[in-house]
């Protein structure tokens, strides 16, 4: 499966719902490190609970990808490498490029809203398109229910972004 971006949409083709499950839980762990990132970085208490129910969501999330993966597993022949596929960096929802300029975003609130609203919407966007792609109806009803989950975590994000506006850590 290749993943491209134009125009701010993204274009799959060889569609692979394997590599599509094995992909979405990459993202989905990775919310959850970037959470826990931010969860770590502050003491207030109002925002700790919202960062709180973002990682319980991305975790929940992965757990239904995880789930889905296995189910069809037993269905599909899985020839592909899991840890050569969950160590490739997947730049188009990796909006950095070292470790280091992610600390630097995470130094900063307002930067690392305005990330996580990006990966927020490169999520929207990618399950979106799977949606359209999955044969199974069940999958189909999750994504579903995972976009619309997403965007209320962009939501929350840019409630944030507005309300931590000057602030530091």
């Amino acid at each position: 499966m290749k993943i491209g971006e134009k125009n701010g949409n993204f274009i799959i083709t060889d569609f692979s719902e394997l590599e599509a499950y094995k992909i979405a839980c990459k993202i989905e762990t990775d919310g959850i490190d970037f959470y826990q990132r931010l969860l770590e970085k502050t003491s207030e208490e109002r925002l700790k609970e919202t960062l709180n129910f973002l990682l319980l969501e991305e975790r929940k999330h992965l757990k239904i990808f995880e789930e889905a993966k296995f189910e069809l597993r037993k269905r599909v022949d899985d020839s592909s490498d899991e840890d050569l596929l969950s160590s490739m960096d997947f730049g188009i929802f990796q909006p950095y490029q070292s470790i280091d300029e992610l600390n630097q975003v995470l130094d900063n609130p307002q930067k690392a809203f305005k990330l996580g609203i990006i990966i927020e919407d490169k999520s929207i966007k990618f399950y979106t398109l799977c949606k359209e792609k999955v044969s199974a109806e069940e999958a189909k009803r999750e994504l579903s229910k995972i976009i619309q989950e997403e965007y209320q975590h962009k939501k929350l994000l840019a409630d944030m972004l507005k309300e931590y506006e000057g602030h530091r850590w």
